[in-house]
């Protein structure tokens, strides 16, 4: 099986200029997708207050999300790590905002926050990445 892992390093490691797109996808993910990338390079404790760092598998699936974000056309407004082993994927439309978390023991989800309305959140899976990704666009 093809790691999503190899195959992303493979396309940034070309010379791509930041400012354009590649055949219409958000160039501005780039620096996120290689963000993502670069927390399989954290060890516990990256942030000196204990912090566990991501396993391979969490990077593998946030990497997978983003990756579907971008050939979507979705753009990518921030990555993080987090405290607990997790990785954020951070979308936002005006007053909107959507963050995808992956844990470590493989479950994902998502939470949604928007004005006048109570924030949502639960497990993410294929429809309910569609319902938050046609809730942040419209």
């Amino acid at each position: 099986m093809f790691d999503t892992l190899d195959f992303a390093q493979d396309i940034l490691a070309r010379e791509i200029s930041t400012t354009q797109s590649v055949e219409g996808l958000p160039s501005s993910n780039r620096q996120h997708l290689t963000a993502i990338i670069a927390y399989q390079q954290l060890v516990d404790n990256w942030d000196e207050d204990g912090a566990i760092a991501p396993t391979h598998q969490t990077v593998l699936a946030a990497l997978d999300i983003a990756l579907l974000l971008t050939a979507t056309g979705q753009p990518i407004y921030h990555t993080s790590p987090g405290p607990l082993g997790e990785i954020m994927i951070n979308l936002r439309n005006g007053d909107k905002s959507a963050e995808l978390l992956t844990y470590p023991n493989n479950r994902i989800k998502f939470v949604r926050i928007g004005p006048n309305e109570a924030p949502q959140q639960g497990p993410l899976t294929p429809e309910s990445l569609r319902e938050t990704l046609q809730w942040l666009n419209r």
